[in-house]
């Protein structure tokens, strides 16, 4: 606790001390509660714009605590520790110091509390590693300091050199292509750092459509980690089998293959057999778990884009008054974290409600406010996506140019934070196994 009072004598000692520690430290970080105290009137006079010293801080604290003034006696507690205290210049190293001791008392409780819970007869270990998980980003989360603020000049250096890399390097590294060639168009494809959601009404092929973006992806080379929470990891292979072949899903599905079938997808599992693309199926599994497992694969350099379906399936611990609305936001706020930790961008595929159905418009075209639960969804995500199948509400002809719709999907980007927006065109099969460009009709 020594730091503690220095940081403190610190603070009365110097004018410019305070405006060095208002950002990473708070008060619930001392240890001595006595110090807490008079550290929160400190900041508190700090952010009035009042110049903290022994007087002003005196006042402040009989006026918020009169009772907890009179037991301290004021400040004399600190008066022997500001004998010892001629200059501030190293308040942020015993900030540091305090910010670190106040980490490891937060890790030791939550040990301690592990402990106990896993010496009980009852106790579930992968609810307990997915509690453990939790907690240690909420930690992570709420100790985390904030990026110091920079110069435009010093922000367009980097700019340019980001710029200058990107130029010299054998492929771009920035973003990863859909393998969709019209939704690459209008969206430069999946940028680092990004999430995008793929929303869809159930049949409507969101899932496919995720799977053909992370198929093309590790096709190109790069490492993609694919987490489903509906579909089994084998269901998950016979439609990406049934997508590199011309196998009728239904043999795959119900009454099984004939020889020539068989032989055709044993040729395809070959082209399988090296792909960067790591499926994890996990029912009921929640942000911390994929988070543990993104982690693991992005230091071991093999994370270039993370896909998830779908995000109303994550599962997660309802706080007391919290809504439903509330804990998807709360999912998605935490994979936007995710995103800019690993440096890859994240699918996030989720459900749509049904006011889409129940719209006037025969047409049924998709719109932000269609997502489910999708307040913060709206606010978070870099890149809205919808999938949307014309044939599907009867629509089998373009009313603007004549062009069949038989077998063609469109994909809505209503929004993109960082590019244009507007409608991506592709074809499919009539299995929904297989997506081609809208410009190829022929199998690819």
């Amino acid at each position: 606790m020594d730091v503690e009072k220095t940081l403190i004598c610190c603070l009365l000692t110097s004018a410019e001390a305070p405006m060095l520690v208002a950002s990473s430290l708070r008060k619930e970080m001392f240890e001595d509660k006595s110090l807490s105290f008079v550290y929160g009137v400190i900041m508190d006079l700090y952010n009035r714009g009042v110049r903290p010293d022994m007087m002003t801080v005196e006042t402040e604290m009989r006026r918020q605590d009169e009772a907890q003034w009179k037991e301290l006696n004021g400040l004399s507690f600190i008066l022997p520790a500001m004998l010892n205290v001629r200059t501030g210049e190293n308040v942020s190293l015993y900030a540091d110091e305090v910010k670190r001791r106040y980490k490891l008392r937060l890790l030791g409780q939550l040990f301690v509390m592990l402990n106990f819970k896993s010496g009980q007869f009852d106790a579930v270990p992968d609810e307990l590693i997915a509690e453990a998980e939790q907690s240690l980003m909420d930690i992570r989360r709420n100790t985390a300091d904030g990026e110091p603020m920079q110069t435009v000049g010093e922000l367009s250096a980097k700019a340019v050199e980001w710029h200058r890399k990107r130029m010299n390097a054998s492929e771009d590294v920035t973003r990863i292509l859909s393998g969709m060639e019209e939704l690459d168009y209008v969206t430069g494809g999946l940028h680092r750092g990004e999430v995008i959601v793929l929303g869809g009404r159930p049949s409507d092929g969101k899932t496919a459509v995720a799977l053909h973006i992370a198929v093309n992806a590790a096709r190109a080379g790069k490492h993609v980690c694919l987490f489903s929470l509906e579909m089994s990891d084998l269901q998950l292979l016979n439609r990406i089998l049934a997508g590199m072949t011309d196998v009728d899903a239904d043999h795959l599905r119900i009454s099984g293959l004939t020889q020539q079938e068989l032989e055709m997808l044993a040729e395809a599992g070959k082209k399988l057999d090296k792909l960067p693309l790591y499926i994890d199926y996990t029912p009921c599994c929640t942000v911390g778990d994929i988070r543990a497992k993104v982690m693991l694969k992005s230091k071991a350099g093999e994370c270039d884009l993370v896909v998830i379906d779908y995000l109303h399936l994550l599962s997660s611990v309802r706080q007391k008054n919290e809504t439903l609305d509330q804990v998807v936001g709360r999912n998605v706020t935490a994979l936007k974290q995710l995103s800019l930790e690993a440096d890859c961008p994240v699918l996030l595929v989720s459900q749509m409600n049904r006011a889409c159905e129940t719209r006037p418009d025969k047409a049924h075209v998709p719109v932000m406010s269609d997502l489910r639960d999708s307040g913060t969804i709206e606010q978070v995500a870099d890149c809205v996506i919808f999938v949307y199948r014309p044939e599907k509400h009867g629509i089998i002809r373009d009313e603007r140019t004549g062009e069949s719709l038989v077998g063609v999907g469109k994909l809505y980007i209503v929004k993109n934070r960082n590019g244009a927006t507007g409608i991506a065109r592709y074809r499919y099969n009539e299995s929904y196994t297989k997506i081609t460009n809208y410009r190829n009709t022929s199998a690819s």
